[in-house]
């Protein structure tokens, strides 16, 4: 996760490298790894005021230079980058925190950047490093105050201040009754000289098609003469009544906490690296001990708590909120491959409560009113977690969820909302086409029209009948309707294979190539037998279409490239953006199932672990050398050079990876083991 000086040079392709962290409560900080902010969504500090929503930018950047020679850089509008701080830059490293290093003549200073878990509060740090003599360092923030989906013009806020700490820091309110931002130094001497920069150009947001021009306001500026050797801290925080950290900061900021705040942190991750070595060996020294290493930690940037202390996931960074689906999908990878089982069993009771009808949220909006119940799968998702969780634990609290799976099964049985409900073939169906994953939406234009009998809501249904049947025995109920039923699922399903074309229909009587049909074969209860020869001999045709046309290294094409709707490009407006979403865009997550058949499909576990990770080296570089290093992309284009798009760090992409790692790969378990048997 390192950048040279030659990579740093080329402006326009380092400032693709992005760095992220995270803070457990839906906020973060993000950047570029040249300090240039293409984005809306970079900042020091986007705080989460009612966590996980309301997320909110505080402090944008900050200008440094060192004897007066500039170290940031910025795209104004005009196609102007002033100043060219870039050019100072020798590296940039991610691997532990954000940290650039910046050589003037013959001054050395190293900046890294960090946020406090559980808390509204960025720190960053300054150190002159030997052989440099001595040097003056000028800090100054620029600041907003908006909605993380907004942009902020000049004089849109007035911005009053009040010097702290006997003018080490400054306490700056947008307006009367904003919340305020707490810029504190352990050293520096602070100088108010508010003004406003204007015509900020975010070059993401413009290829994007949207509003890409912002004004700034900066306060003043902090200035110190730096010995070699010396550090220097400072502190964006916004106050917090649970966080400790942000109070201690606000009476007084010592040269030590910075250094004891990055410690305690280090900690925190330790203990998560050590509570993941319980389920996987992670102290081996090979790649794929230390990859998995860097996605356990990864991982831990999407569980967070809500404002009611209650743990969820978010689904992805910058933009995402917490989903139903995508929860459920990535519970796996992020809470049970990783032994985090207390966050796991909080996660599943906490959307148990939510249930309505059979049907979970599909998404808790921002605006904190009540969510959002239109997935059909969100559900059958819940089942399989619910399943995994208790394959993992062997925990027999388990069954307290159990009247949670059963009214699923009833209430799809009877039928529910949006037109959900068994057919007299047993096959589920819908009259709603948005209510897959597959659910972009453009005005009144649904783009990828799913009603009917999706063949992945099948293979879900399928194995929820299964679990079902599973739990109800473990309760001390009958399970043979429920076994009857998932047989009937079985047979029905047979009529969506289509001989001439060697694959799975993705609808009743729609024959294009997308991902769904792997579901019918990755899920622990399969659709089609794959202990039978001509259960096998499908999923192997399957699996070889999959390779030929969906396959295209760190995810699987949406839709087949020869089908009259694929779109291999995904940009521009958002009309373009969601018309392609579906139609040929490449998804991470879909990794997960298509490497979960490859496995099947191999003789043993070490034929499964060599086809795996040849599959999943384009992800491993991926990870370490695109988009934001050390995470996993929503997205990318289904063309050539299968750039990353959409969301820089996605809960399913990197818990999908993380699943397969710890499942074929690290594990020293069989692949028949108790764990992993149905």
């Amino acid at each position: 996760m390192q950048l040279s000086r030659i990579d740093l040079l080329d402006l326009q392709t380092a400032s693709r490298r992005e760095w992220l962290l995270a803070n457990g409560l839906g906020g973060y900080a993000s950047g570029t790894a040249t300090g240039l902010n293409t984005r809306r969504y970079h900042g020091l500090l986007m705080a989460a005021l009612d966590p996980p929503a309301e997320r909110t930018l505080f402090a944008a950047k900050t200008e440094d230079a060192l004897d007066g020679v500039p170290l940031d850089c910025n795209h104004y509008q005009g196609e102007i980058v002033h100043p060219e701080g870039f050019r100072q830059l020798e590296s940039f490293c991610a691997e532990k925190r954000p940290t650039f290093l910046y050589r003037v003549g013959r001054q050395w200073l190293e900046k890294s950047i960090f946020m406090v878990y559980g808390a509204n509060l960025t720190i960053v740090q300054y150190k002159l490093l030997s052989p440099s003599t001595q040097a003056t360092l000028t800090m100054r923030p620029f600041i907003t105050y908006r909605h993380f989906h907004h942009l902020l013009r000049e004089n849109q806020w007035p911005f009053a201040q009040k010097l702290l700490l006997e003018g080490k820091g400054v306490r700056v309110e947008a307006f009367p009754g904003a919340v305020p931002l707490f810029i504190l130094s352990d050293k520096a001497q602070y100088l108010e000289d508010g003004k406003w920069y204007r015509g900020f150009l975010y070059q993401i947001e413009r290829e994007r098609g949207l509003d890409f021009t912002e004004d700034l306001y900066s306060p003043g500026y902090f200035t110190m003469e730096l010995k070699a050797g010396e550090s220097l801290a400072f502190a964006f925080a916004v106050p917090q009544p649970q966080a400790e950290s942000v109070s201690k900061l606000l009476s007084g900021f010592a040269e030590t906490d910075a250094d004891e705040l990055w410690q305690k942190e280090e900690a925190r991750r330790q203990s998560l690296l050590e509570k993941a070595g319980t389920i996987l060996p992670l102290h081996g020294q090979g790649e794929a001990a230390a990859w998995a290493r860097d996605l356990v930690l990864a991982a831990d940037s999407f569980i967070v708590r809500r404002g009611e202390g209650k743990r969820t996931v978010i689904a992805g960074y910058p933009w995402f909120g917490d989903w139903g689906r995508d929860t459920m999908i990535a519970l796996e990878g992020l809470t049970l491959v990783t032994g985090r089982f207390d966050e796991a069993w909080e996660i599943l009771t906490s959307f148990a409560q939510y249930c309505r009808e059979g049907l979970l949220p599909n998404v808790f909006p921002d605006a904190g009113t009540e969510p959002a119940y239109n997935s059909v799968d969100a559900p059958l998702w819940f089942i399989h977690a619910v399943y995994r969780y208790w394959q993992y634990t062997l925990n027999k609290e388990v069954l307290q969820l159990y009247p949670t799976v059963r009214s699923i099964i009833e209430h799809f049985c009877m039928g529910t909302a949006f037109g959900i409900a068994m057919d007299e073939d047993g096959l589920i169906k819908m009259d709603n086409g948005q209510l897959t994953w597959m659910d972009a939406k453009v005005w009144d234009w649904v783009v990828t029209p799913r009603a009917g009998k999706p063949i992945e809501i099948q293979a879900l249904w399928h194995n929820a009948l299964c679990i079902c049947a599973e739990l109800a025995s473990f309760a001390g109920e009958p399970a043979a309707e429920y076994k009857a039923l998932a047989e009937k699922v079985r047979a029905s399903a047979e009529s969506y294979w289509l001989e001439r074309e060697g694959y799975l229909a993705d609808l009743a009587g729609d024959p294009q190539l997308r991902p769904n049909q792997l579901l019918a074969f990755s899920l622990p209860f399969p659709l089609f037998d794959l202990e039978s020869e001509e259960g096998r001999r499908k999923a192997s045709l399957v699996f070889a279409k999959t390779m030929e046309q969906l396959y295209i290294g760190p995810g699987l094409r949406s839709l087949g490239p020869k089908e009259l709707a694929y779109q291999g490009q995904y940009g521009g407006a958002p009309l373009s953006r969601d018309g392609a979403y579906h139609q040929g865009t490449a998804w991470s997550w879909l990794l997960g199932p298509c490497l979960d058949v490859a496995a099947k499909l191999s003789s043993d576990l070490e034929e499964a672990r060599e086809k795996l990770w040849v599959l999943l080296a384009p992800s491993k570089h991926h990870f370490y050398r695109e988009g934001a290093l050390g995470q996993v992309s929503e997205i990318f284009t289904g063309d050539w050079p299968y750039s990353p798009r959409g969301s820089v760090a996605q809960a399913w992409g990197v818990a999908e990876i993380l699943r397969i790692l710890g499942t074929y790969i690290v594990t020293e378990r069989s692949m028949k083991s108790a764990r992993y048997d149905a």
